[in-house]
């Protein structure tokens, strides 16, 4: 839909987990679910040219999305590995709960232990251990621009995130004519089993604030 060449990690990877959140909804709709809160989901044209999908939405819909947006959520590549999680700092003990609550499917462990155990074995000092070991919360990186969260985040000031699994196995092919379905299903998350834990991650993100009666914001971080 929208990728320098093939697109098969960048974005498909990321969009396939999107719509599998979608039909997951639509199973909940069927069952009666309706959400407290509008929940729009989008498939944007033109990110690699310049972010022109999103920002030309963004800027048609500025004013009602600064009266009403809660919290933009995007994905781009994804792969198997840990949690990569990007974002607002209010936002930090949501994704810390959503993180303790969705499983990962190599350990059984939660995708936020998984993560922690990760970042241990690749500690360098004693130090550097402590640091992550005294950690309670969710670290979320910051995120300045360079994906569809930009027009929402910098120009809009609504809360957002940016969401994806990685770093195990199967590089070297970004932007290129080798991101292809055979590169995908050899080398990254080859049963897309991360792609499950990817809309599994989205989705319960999306359904805690759009059901919140109270939004899950945390200002003091």
């Amino acid at each position: 839909h929208d990728a320098w060449v093939n697109g098969a990690s960048d974005p498909t990877s990321g969009n396939v987990s999107l719509m599998e959140t979608a039909r997951g909804f639509s199973e909940l709709l069927k069952q009666g679910w309706r959400p407290k809160r509008t929940i729009v989901m989008a498939a944007w044209d033109g990110e690699e040219w310049g972010l022109l999908g999103s920002t030309e939405w963004a800027e048609k819909h500025a004013d009602e999305l600064r009266e009403k947006a809660v919290v933009y959520i995007n994905s781009d590549s994804n792969g198997k590995g840990w949690l990569g999680a990007g974002g607002s700092d209010s936002l930090t003990a949501l994704m810390t709960e959503v993180a303790r609550d969705v499983r990962d499917p190599r350990s059984d462990a939660s995708v936020l232990e998984a993560l922690r155990t990760r970042q241990l074995e690749q500690a360098k000092t004693d130090e550097a251990k402590k640091k992550i070991q005294m950690r309670q919360d969710l670290e979320l990186g910051a995120l300045g621009s360079g994906s569809d969260y930009t027009a929402f985040l910098d120009f809009l000031n609504v809360a957002s995130l940016n969401l994806g699994y990685g770093g195990d196995g199967g590089g070297g092919v970004y932007h290129s004519i080798y991101d292809t379905f055979t590169w995908y299903t050899r080398f990254s998350d080859t049963d897309f089993t991360y792609g499950v834990t990817l809309s599994q991650t989205v989705g319960t993100t999306i359904l805690r604030l759009a059901d919140a009666t109270v939004l899950p914001f945390r200002f003091t971080d």
